[in-house]
């Protein structure tokens, strides 16, 4: 009992000491780490990242999906219906310029133009006897109005009271008819076609402008006069109620004044030479439309559709279409956001999925001014040349591609990792060198192709120069 008590005793001294060894422990422990691991800890400096300017290749690229094209496609029909009798080329066929390709029934079109060609013989023929009898007509006429004219002034001078009556207005109308005479002479020669040269001299423009105005004014008033005057002289002879012979004499040689200005005026052979040139575009019509009964190519190339059969009656809808095969191009639909990579020369590379082990090359042609919708996305809609071997395999048209654009290229080039660059303004950027005693140094660097990953160099940089890409934290 009393060695139990010692011991009981014992354990109650020690656990004091025991509980200040694990106090004192707590306190060096946590001395140590303020003072040793923590200052550590704090002056660890985020580990600065670097590369090195190394030359290299950098392509920029956009992609697209289209289909191949003919360069040149047109679709073909004739200008007027029949019955379609001859196709003369078969889809697949090479035709030339001016191959005949169909052929409508023309029994029609030969009886409108022989109709065509027999009216114009019968209005030639009209015209022809119309001048022969005119000619002869005025003659006529003339001798008619002298002899009328000689009736008349016979009976006047027989009557020497009406010959005083009428001397005035007698004389007046022989001046009339003498002032329209020379009026008409200064017009013709005013408008002689042999003088226009002279409306293309500066000097000499001007004056005959004026003259050729100053002659039609006079010609338009000499007519008026005559007018006036043979009024005048008419209404002098029907005032002279002492003799109807004398009136019916003149009477006569009024009648005989128009038949020979009705002949002289030339009325029936002017409509009858109108009627000739009516009957000659009659024929021209009909010869036209015996021309488009045959349906000829425009231009070389193959055949690709045909869309009538024989003895099918057609219309004017096209029935033939004719593309050039031998020069292609792909039309091809770009993503509206890749817009900054489509430009006309940029180059291309196609691949088409009949032929995925075949890569062809090509160019940007054309970039149609409006955005299309494909597949409800808005897209640009780019046209581009294909460069073909002579001994491709022919292409055919349709035939669905995959299109790359090279919208820039730089070989064996400085490159940079695009995360390098700081931007100092839009389009101005720097970099920080990193020289041989650590320090960063910055340098303004000129920019040239960039993509994802890294940046062209131009300018401000050298092979092999260290530059920081930023910073890292450690853990």
């Amino acid at each position: 009992m009393k060695a139990k008590t010692k011991k009981r005793a014992k354990r109650q001294k020690i656990w004091p000491i025991v509980l200040l060894v694990i106090a004192a422990a707590t306190v060096g422990g946590y001395l140590y780490y303020t003072r040793y691991v923590t200052p550590a800890e704090e002056a660890e400096e985020p580990a600065l990242q670097t590369t090195t300017v190394r030359k290299g290749d950098i392509v920029i690229t956009a992609a697209g999906s289209g289909n191949l094209m003919p360069v040149a496609e047109v679709a073909l029909g004739f200008r007027t219906g029949g019955t379609l009798v001859e196709l003369a080329a078969e889809v697949g066929d090479e035709v030339e310029a001016g191959q005949t390709l169909a052929r409508l029934d023309d029994a029609a079109a030969q009886i409108q133009v022989a109709q065509a060609e027999l009216n114009l013989e019968q209005a030639k023929a009209k015209l022809e006897t119309l001048r022969r009898t005119s000619a002869q007509t005025l003659e006529i006429a003339q001798v008619n109005l002298e002899a009328a004219q000689a009736d008349y002034d016979a009976l006047v001078q027989e009557t020497e009271h009406t010959g005083d009556r009428l001397t005035s207005v007698r004389v007046n109308l022989e001046q009339a008819v003498e002032q329209l005479a020379d009026a008409q002479e200064a017009y013709d020669a005013a408008w002689d076609p042999a003088r226009d040269w002279e409306l293309a001299v500066k000097k000499t423009a001007t004056a005959l402008e004026n003259e050729r105005a100053s002659t039609t004014r006079s010609l338009e008033k000499a007519q008026d006069d005559l007018q006036i005057a043979r009024a005048n002289y008419n209404l002098m002879v029907l005032s002279l109620d002492d003799d109807s012979a004398i009136r019916a004499a003149w009477a006569k040689v009024l009648a005989a004044q128009q038949t020979v200005e009705e002949t002289g005026s030339g009325a029936d052979v002017q409509a009858a030479e109108w009627a000739v040139r009516q009957a000659e575009l009659a024929l021209e019509s009909a010869r036209l439309a015996l021309d488009n009964v045959v349906l000829l190519s425009p231009a070389a190339g193959t055949v690709v559709d045909i869309s009538a059969s024989v003895g099918e009656a057609v219309g004017t809808n096209p029935i033939v279409a004719l593309a050039d095969l031998d020069a292609t191009q792909v039309r091809f639909y770009m993503e509206e956001s890749d817009l900054d990579k489509v430009t006309v020369g940029n180059k291309v590379t196609v691949v088409f999925d009949a032929l995925p082990d075949q890569e062809f090359t090509g160019a940007i042609a054309r970039v149609d001014p409006m955005l299309v919708t494909v597949d409800g996305t808005s897209a640009a809609q780019v046209w581009a040349t294909l460069d073909v071997p002579d001994d491709q395999t022919a292409l055919l048209a349709g035939m669905t591609a995959e299109v790359k654009v090279v919208a820039g290229e730089a070989y064996k080039t400085l490159l940079i990792p695009v995360q390098a660059l700081r931007e100092l303004a839009p389009g101005q950027f720097a970099v920080f060198v990193v020289n041989e005693s650590g320090e960063l140094k910055i340098r303004p660097v000129e920019v040239g192709l960039r993509d994802f990953a890294n940046a062209q160099i131009l300018s401000g940089l050298e092979q092999g120069e260290v530059i920081s890409t930023g910073t890292v934290e450690t853990e």
